[in-house]
């Protein structure tokens, strides 16, 4: 296929090369100083004054710097008053990796590999790890969910809050782990996942499979006995691989899995 120069450049704002890595490399130095003296929320940071003549660069290269560590989330530049460290949100996080999913059309079965590598690990940890809060929340979410089950043919509005009560029962899971890292490894990945439930939800007998499925988990997760939780979830995402658009392959840690198991068994 030919190729047609362009009649203007795709990117006509784009900064000097130089320009860009000194200020890139700015503002990892402010990164990397903020983390390491432990600044909180709300500490103020020097002038741009200040710390231009520290960094022996321009204070607009400070500034610049500072912005894209606004847009990281790290800052809060406050125009005429100063700079503040900000409170690390968890979207600064979830946000970049969820955009890269979608602008990469990653595909479902890519992103089934991971939720594979980590669900089950997931659940056997929410099993030892839960507190009775934590299970209470579940419990309430799964009488949700059979309930949006038996409405499915009857609210035109059940789909979607299927779709959603589904997606906040794998939240809880992952937030009862009791690892502050599974939730923010985990929902991006379950977010591209949201089309498949509203798709899936559809197929007969699908909604009760998946909320079967949950329920399976969640009584393992109750007797607090890890390898079955581990096991119940497995087979659960494996259920909902069937309800895909595309075809599934038999993956490394699925003929692992099958192997341990057969090895297992008495």
């Amino acid at each position: 296929m030919p190729i047609h120069e362009a009649s203007e450049p795709a990117l006509p704002d784009l900064a000097p090369a130089a320009r860009t890595s000194l200020t890139e490399a700015v503002a990892g130095q402010l990164a990397e100083a903020i983390i390491e003296r432990d600044l909180g929320p709300g500490a103020r940071l020097p002038a741009e004054r200040d710390m231009a003549k520290r960094l022996r660069v321009s204070r607009i290269v400070v500034r610049e710097a500072l912005g894209r560590l606004a847009q990281r989330g790290l800052v809060e530049v406050r125009p005429g008053v100063g700079t503040f460290v900000a409170r690390l949100q968890s979207t600064s996080v979830t946000d970049p990796l969820r955009l890269y999913i979608r602008r990469h059309q990653i595909s479902h079965a890519h992103v089934f590999d991971v939720r594979h590598a980590l669900e089950p690990a997931i659940a056997a940890a929410a099993s030892t790890n839960a507190s009775d809060g934590h299970l209470a929340a579940m419990a309430s979410n799964l009488e949700r969910t059979f309930a949006l089950v038996a409405a499915i043919d009857q609210r035109d509005d059940a789909v979607e809050a299927f779709a959603w009560t589904d997606l906040e029962f794998h939240q809880l899971l992952a937030t009862a782990s009791g690892n502050p890292l599974f939730p923010l490894l985990l929902a991006p990945l379950i977010d591209r996942l949201l089309e498949v439930r509203r798709v899936g939800v559809r197929l007969p007998g699908a909604a009760q499979q998946a909320a079967h499925g949950h329920q399976a988990v969640f009584d393992a997760l109750a007797a607090r006995d890890p390898d079955t939780a581990a096991r119940r979830m497995t087979e659960h995402l494996q259920a909902v691989q069937s309800w895909l658009p595309e075809p599934i392959t038999t993956t490394t840690w699925q003929r692992a899995g099958d192997r341990r198991h057969h090895e297992e068994a008495p």
